[in-house]
């Protein structure tokens, strides 16, 4: 990868004008409020055209007026009924904000409302590490870094950051192996350094450097822990909004992590990244959701990518 004045000088085919054109409603809409700002017109149509949407508006609909949805099935135990709220939570918030729903939004306050207040008194959400620091991220794409709460989260992911500058969930851990001497989950710590990459304080923290260290070292390294543990989760570029797809996204959710850090770029592993990601783009200009399988191409993957590398641009000028 060599350094170029424009980001889209490192795409062989500029792929904005199928995003534009092309792609799905939600994608044109977030394409062209990052890349096309010039054009209102298009930018007033595409937003009013989100109001309309009938994915949106269903999510919208279905929501509790506690600003929760209801999960579909019940569990004997309370703590897993609560869990399973929690994820649900993560999963529709993360739909909405894609949909281009902002906090400005009076159903999107309760959302976050009734998010925060599935933490615990000192700052845990639910679920295992990755979940807790996904919440975290998510919580600051709608602008909620400072807030009280989610400063707690932050402070109680810091306390467990582990000697080698990762994180790990002991319940992860495959039979037999000992907590005290194995190294740090890849993919845990990727998403709780994702959360510190996104604070504009925390992300210049020693937590957030060592947490950076741990992950530029085992890119391209298998997991040993039960999240994603084959060796080609790394292809898998793509996310979604099952219970394991908002987890995934492979070598692109290493760029975006590290995006924002210009001191970062030039190391071997994140040039090699990039370099991998840029020869992954398809004749039609689209890269694909599964790298080496897929052969029509994903638009979101596309857009994350673009955005990535505008980020990158960003931080290095």
């Amino acid at each position: 990868m060599t350094k170029t004045k424009h980001w889209i000088d490192l795409v062989r085919i500029d792929p904005l004008p199928a995003l534009l054109r092309k792609a799905p409603l939600p994608i044109r809409y977030q394409a062209a409020r990052r890349f096309n700002t010039q054009n209102h017109e298009m930018l007033e149509r595409l937003s009013y055209e989100m109001t309309q949407y009938k994915p949106r508006r269903q999510l919208l609909e279905s929501q509790s007026d506690d600003g929760s949805w209801k999960i579909e099935k019940k569990y004997k135990i309370e703590e897993r009924n609560r869990a399973m709220a929690f994820l649900l939570q993560l999963k529709n918030m993360t739909q909405l904000h894609d949909f281009g729903c902002s906090k400005e939004m009076t159903q999107v306050q309760k959302g976050v409302i009734a998010l925060l207040k599935t933490q615990k008194p000192d700052g845990k959400f639910p679920l295992l590490l990755h979940h807790h620091g996904y919440a975290l991220w998510l919580l600051a794409q709608y602008k909620l870094i400072g807030n009280p709460f989610v400063e707690k989260g932050y402070r109680w992911l810091a306390k467990r950051q582990r000697s080698d500058g990762g994180w790990i969930s002991p319940s992860m851990i495959p039979t037999g192996v000992s907590l005290k001497t194995t190294k740090s989950g890849i993919w845990t710590t990727l998403f709780v350094f994702q959360a510190f990459s996104v604070h504009s304080r925390l992300r210049h923290s020693d937590t957030c450097q060592k947490a950076s260290e741990f992950v530029l070292e085992n890119f391209l390294a298998q997991n040993h822990t039960t999240l994603f543990p084959k060796k080609d989760a790394w292809n898998y570029l793509y996310t979604d909004y099952t219970d394991n797809g908002l987890f995934r996204g492979g070598t692109l959710r290493f760029i975006e992590a590290l995006a924002p850090f210009a001191e970062l770029h030039s190391h071997p592993n994140f040039k090699k990244a990039v370099n991998w990601m840029l020869n992954q783009q398809l004749d039609n200009g689209l890269f694909p959701a599964i790298a080496g399988k897929s052969k029509e191409g994903d638009y979101a993957v596309t857009l994350r990518f673009l955005t990535a590398l505008k980020e990158m641009d960003k931080a290095e000028n």
